[in-house]
Parts: C-alpha cells; sequence; structure tokens
C-alpha cells in the first residue's frame, strides 16, 4: 500500500507533457508558493485518490466541527494507525500530498488544539469588567432590569459598596490572592472565599451580557445572526471557563495548565511515540517544533488562530514562500503567556488593516497585544481560519444557513427571531431539524402556532415531528395539530401504535381523535 501511495505522490509531482491539441500543460501554484504566483487549483478528486490512510484522515478532518472533539477523533486515529503504519510517513504523506489550504489549516489547528488554562481564564476573569460595567450604572442611575438589579443589591450588600470607587479595592485583593495561589501559597479562607464570590459574581455579569446581546438583535438575519454568533460563542466559553475555575478554587483544589488536547486524546506513551516520530524525517522538523512549541506554551486555539492570521499576512506581504505550517510557527513563537511580539518590518503597509482595527501597542516596527485585554475576533474568518490575505472583510463566507441555525438552537432568543425569517421556513427540513434540536417549550409552542412553521410542502414533516418531542406543549396546541387537514389518518395511526415513545398527553388527545372519529 505505501509503494501505491508513493506512486501517487511521485505522479503528482511530476508535470503534464501537454494535452491532446499539444498546449504544454503548466503545472499549479501550490499554496506554499509565494504570493505573486497564481492561486492553487484545487484537486476535485483528491478524495476518491487517495489510498488508505491519508483518505481516512481527509475525511477526519473535513468534516471538522469543533476543534476538542476533532482533536480527540485525530489523537484515537493516530493511537490506531501505530503499529499499521509508520506515523512519520504518514504525516510526511500529508505534507507532501497537495492538500487544499483549508483543508491544511484545519489539519493544524485541530493537532495543535489548546483550551484556555486557569491563568489565561482569570487574566480575563479578574479584570472584572461586566461587574464594572454594571456597578457603574448604577452610579450613573441607568434603568436594570430584575436580574440586573438583584445582582447589583446583592453585591453592593455584601461588600457594603457607597460609591462606584469602593470596588477597585476588592478587585486588587482578588488578583493578589489568585497570584498567591499561583506562586503555590495557601490563602485566607476569607480572601479565597472573596475570589471565588467575584469570579462567580462576574460570570452572572456575563450572562447578564450575553443575554442583552441576544436581545437587542433587531432581526433574524442570517448575516446579522453569523456576526453574533462568534462573541456570543467566546462569552459562553469564558463563562464556562471562569464558573469551572471557581468551584476548583472552591474546593481548595489547584490551579491547573490545561493538558495539550492531541496529549491528552493519546496518553503520554503514544503521544511521545508520535514525537519521536517527527524527529526521524528531517522534513517533519517544523511540524515536530510546532507541536513542541505547542506544548510548553499551550497557545489556546482561538488565539492562535488570529495571532496565524497576521503571522499570514506578514509572510504574503513579504512574498515569503511558506504555507500554513510557517504562518503557525511564527505565531507560536511570538506568543508568551497571553500577549504576542511580533516584528512586522517589511510588511507594515499591508499588515496596517489589520492592526487598526485591534488594540496593539507599537515600538517601532514591532507590534505587541495582549489577549487577555482584546479577543482580536476580526482576525478570525468566519469559516475558524485565518482571515485572506488583504481582505478587508473578515466575514467574507455567506453563512450556512443550517449550520448557522442549528449551532445557535441553544439561544432562545435568536432561534425565536430566525423564526420570523421566511429564509428559514422556506428551507425544506430545517424546523424539523429545530424541532428534533431544540428544547426550549417557548420555540415549540412557536412553531406549533404558526402555520407557516408546521405546515405547506416545505414543513409538512413538523408536525409530527412536534408529537414525537418530548418537549411539551399546550393541549389546546395539540388538539389543532392531531387533525386530518395536518396530518393524515394513516400517519396518526402509525403513532398511535407506537405510542410508548410519545408523551402521556400526545397520547391521550391522539386516542379521543382517533375514537371520535371511529378510527379505532
Amino acid at each position: 500500500m505505501e509503494d501505491v501511495l508513493l506512486s501517487y505522490l511521485q505522479s503528482r509531482k511530476r508535470p503534464t507533457s501537454g494535452d491532446a491539441a499539444g498546449n504544454k500543460a503548466v503545472e499549479p501554484a501550490s499554496w506554499t508558493a509565494p504570493a505573486s504566483l497564481a492561486a492553487p487549483v484545487a484537486d476535485p478528486f483528491v478524495k476518491p485518490s487517495l489510498p488508505y490512510p491519508l483518505s481516512a484522515l481527509f475525511t477526519l478532518v473535513d468534516s471538522h466541527e469543533e476543534y476538542p472533539g476533532s482533536c480527540k477523533a485525530l489523537g484515537e486515529f493516530l493511537k490506531k494507525l501505530c503499529g499499521q503504519h509508520p506515523l512519520e510517513n504518514v504525516l510526511l504523506q500529508t505534507l507532501q500530498t497537495r492538500f487544499p489550504r483549508v483543508w491544511m489549516e484545519r489539519f493544524l489547528f485541530i493537532l495543535l488544539e489548546v483550551q484556555a488554562t486557569d491563568w489565561q481564564t482569570a487574566a480575563y476573569a479578574l479584570q472584572f469588567r461586566h461587574l464594572k460595567r454594571l456597578l457603574l450604572r448604577v452610579e450613573r442611575k441607568k434603568p436594570l432590569n430584575a436580574v440586573e438589579s438583584g445582582l447589583a443589591r446583592e453585591l453592593i450588600n455584601a461588600l457594603s459598596l457607597s460609591r462606584f470607587q469602593d470596588f477597585e479595592p476588592f478587585c486588587r485583593h482578588a488578583a493578589e490572592t489568585f497570584k498567591a495561589m499561583q506562586a503555590g501559597r495557601i490563602p485566607v479562607s476569607g480572601d479565597l472565599g472573596l475570589l471565588v464570590y467575584l469570579i462567580r459574581s462576574e460570570c452572572a455579569a456575563m450572562g447578564e451580557r450575553k443575554n442583552w446581546l441576544e436581545n437587542d438583535l433587531a432581526t433574524g438575519e442570517p448575516d446579522t445572526v453569523a456576526r453574533l454568533s462568534p462573541h456570543l460563542k467566546l462569552l459562553e466559553d469564558r463563562m464556562h471557563k471562569a464558573q469551572e475555575l471557581a468551584q476548583r478554587l472552591g474546593s481548595y483544589g489547584p490551579i491547573q495548565d490545561g493538558p495539550m488536547g492531541l496529549e491528552d486524546a493519546m496518553g503520554p506513551f503514544f503521544f511521545n511515540h508520535l514525537k519521536e516520530c517527527l524527529g526521524k524525517l528531517p522534513s517533519l522538523a517544523g511540524l515536530k517544533q510546532a507541536l513542541e512549541l505547542q506544548q510548553s506554551k499551550r497557545v489556546p486555539t482561538r488565539d492562535l488562530i488570529a495571532l496565524s492570521t497576521l503571522s499570514r499576512w506578514l509572510m504574503e506581504a513579504r512574498g515569503a514562500p511558506a504555507g500554513p505550517l510557517e504562518w503557525v510557527r511564527m505565531a507560536l513563537e511570538s506568543y508568551d503567556r497571553g500577549h504576542f511580539r511580533l516584528d512586522v518590518a517589511g510588511g507594515l503597509p499591508a499588515v496596517e488593516a489589520l492592526l487598526t482595527e485591534a488594540r496593539v501597542e507599537r515600538e517601532g516596527t514591532l507590534v505587541l497585544g495582549n489577549f487577555g485585554e482584546n479577543p482580536y475576533s476580526s482576525w478570525i474568518a468566519r469559516d475558524g481560519l485565518t482571515r485572506p490575505y488583504r481582505s478587508s472583510n473578515p466575514d467574507r463566507i455567506a453563512p450556512d444557513l443550517k449550520s448557522l441555525v442549528l449551532g445557535n438552537l441553544h439561544r432562545d432568543n435568536i432561534i425565536m427571531k430566525m423564526l420570523d425569517n421566511p429564509k428559514v421556513y422556506g428551507t425544506p427540513g430545517l424546523i424539523e431539524a429545530i424541532v428534533e434540536g431544540s428544547r426550549s417549550a417557548l420555540v415549540h409552542n412557536k412553531i406549533a402556532t404558526r402555520r407557516e412553521l408546521h405546515a405547506g410542502s416545505v414543513n409538512g414533516r413538523v408536525p409530527v415531528a412536534l408529537l414525537r418531542s418530548q418537549v411539551s406543549i399546550s393541549n389546546s396546541l395539540l388538539r389543532c395539530l392531531i387533525h386530518p387537514s395536518i396530518i393524515p389518518f394513516s400517519e396518526m395511526k402509525t403513532l398511535y401504535r407506537g405510542r410508548s415513545a410519545l408523551r402521556h398527553e400526545v397520547v391521550e388527545e391522539l386516542h379521543t381523535f382517533l375514537k371520535q372519529a371511529y378510527a379505532l
């Protein structure tokens, strides 16, 4: 099998002699070529033409959804290959095969996946931005909702605050307590209690900020939702990490450095074996260096993608023959515990568009940034990869409607607004997918109430999905749905025969209707 693969790779490298008309063929440029050369021509038959294990690896990366899950799947896949295929050959073939640039970027970010560690989570949470914003609104007598009023009242009473400036000493004290724990000192219970209380309060304030962003959405237009979703996802991730940190600190747990995703998925033995395999071939030295840099620095995946965009623009502005691996290595080398320092000499005019979008400091040609203060969201494209060179719009890719809707299923406010959009209820199967995936009674009730959401040729299967769902809706809506004009008698009988999987109230309504119609 290895011979077949090598012959395939060699045939891909050979320039073709010419076409039937005698015209000389031109070998398409690689994505590692300088920016001045022509753009690569993607091979539409790359997947079916690959032998195993490259075909399986291509499929794994191509079906990527979330980096942690994909990294775990990649680790398990590489473990299975051990003993069957030399890992160094598989990875060398992966780098040499002319895969699309997008695929290679995904592969590298999956391979180097790392979640935010405790000190990175604390770097943002201990700024207490959302609590300070809340208390400042109280001092300026701005209107608050019920939850915000309750949180502000509880915080003011617990800390005996009389003005906004009184909160700052508590913030400094909490940050000093965390630094002492980082240094290995055991804190006084009162200091630890203050730290945990303020982190949990900050999480609650972040939650209210997230709700405000969702409610402030004017319409359910896909473009608007697609621009807002990354910000909501970032807030949710930070809330989740901060809550985990508060829980661990409250039980006197240690401050942890999160493991590298691939190392955690493969285990120390197989991970060390992978590193040994990377050291066997000089052609894999760059990949080995990137893996070791990530293992030592633990750069969160999101930060790595954003910083790789800056590296990409800089290298392409310089005309360097570099690809995704070189961009990622430059990003890793310039990162240090939440900060980055990068010399942009030779590419400053081109990268100025990126630098003006974010908060960075300048020291001549040196650019310095802090991910704890600025997430650099605009440096990440909508597809979760680096932003193309000289692209003025990070959201250049039109959002996939189904992926966008299903990615927001847990956000009721957004789904409720998107249900009003004709693009959503005019897409076959999308409303049915919402019913099957959502666990919100509000969403189900709206779908059962609005006829355009559960009727017609496009949404004809939605009423059956509502009856099969485990989310309860009112009996009056159930009775409206259980009618021959909406659900055929044959479908009702099929549902009733399989009534063990239905909710009790659905079975009762079906039984009552079918009995009255003399169908039982």
